[in-house]
């Protein structure tokens, strides 16, 4: 297994154990970024194309074991990637927020499909919509440039290096991209230029500023418009499967919206104990 530096950030916060932790073998960021490919890939294929599972439900599974992956590579890679988090984190936001208005505009001068009543709609604007698009963030933007940031050892320091960090990012999730829309029938039997125009705008801020951050700020806001002027598909296919008359649709949207309070519910409830414990670890 690789030996992977720590970053400068983390020799400074842990002088004392840096030494020990520079020498801490580690899996090669390669085989998370092929398991992350293969699994990415893998969910759709077998969730929706295999079986036809309920959209909602559907999600349910896919957003706990993409959410499941992506903590289980932070939690090992932390100590090597706070400088990925803290340079330009503002820039970042900035056009990570520029992008996404730009995709909205998108979604919204295409034309739009019918949409459920009541609290339907509004829940799939949460589940379908915020929920989704930040997970499809972090696994399909975010991780990659967690994964070239490894690549590159933390140094990103000159232009060369810089422009580097950018093509090989983009480029790792442009695969992983790939990967995971191959998964749905619908993209198989079409191009991929829509979701592979979309991947290259929310990677701008990560070619632009070198931060990923602002990739949450370009791809939640396009899956709320879809969920919200597109909830049967659209031109473009936003929010994946594709439900036509011949999918099995197996499972009640009922219970998948029940299951999903529920998720949410756990989900906030374990992100409040990991910042109240990193909290406590911090304060003296």
């Amino acid at each position: 297994m690789p030996l992977l530096p720590l970053s400068r950030s983390a020799v400074r916060e842990h002088p004392a154990t840096a030494p020990h932790a520079r020498l801490r073998p580690l899996p090669s960021p390669w085989l998370w970024l092929t398991g992350g490919a293969l699994l990415f890939f893998t969910v759709p294929f077998v969730g929706t194309d295999t079986i036809g599972i309920q959209p909602d439900l559907y999600y349910l599974i896919y957003f706990t074991i993409a959410v499941g992956w992506f903590v289980a590579f932070f939690a090992t890679y932390r100590g090597y990637m706070r400088d990925l988090w803290r340079v330009n984190l503002k820039s970042s936001m900035g056009v990570g927020a520029a992008a996404g208005i730009a995709v909205v505009t998108i979604v919204f001068s295409q034309a739009g499909t019918k949409h459920p009543d009541g609290w339907r709609w509004w829940f799939q604007i949460l589940w379908r919509g915020l929920v989704y698009g930040s997970v499809d963030a972090l696994t399909l933007f975010v991780f990659p440039a967690a994964i070239a940031f490894l690549l590159m050892h933390g140094d990103r320091s000159g232009a060369k290096r810089r422009i580097g960090y950018a093509g090989l990012a983009l480029a790792l999730s442009l695969l992983v991209s790939t990967s995971y829309h191959l998964g749905y029938a619908e993209y198989r039997d079409a191009d991929l230029r829509s979701p592979l125009i979309g991947t290259v705008m929310a990677n701008s801020a990560t070619v632009l500023t070198g931060n990923p951050a602002g990739a949450l700020l370009t791809h939640v806001p396009a899956h709320v418009a879809a969920a919200v002027h597109q909830n049967e598909g659209g031109p473009s296919h936003m929010l994946p499967p594709n439900v036509t008359a011949n999918y099995p649709d197996h499972g009640d949207s009922d219970v998948a919206a029940g299951l999903a309070v529920l998720w949410l519910l756990g989900t906030a409830a374990a992100l409040a104990f990991l910042v109240r414990r990193h909290r406590n670890q911090v304060t003296p």
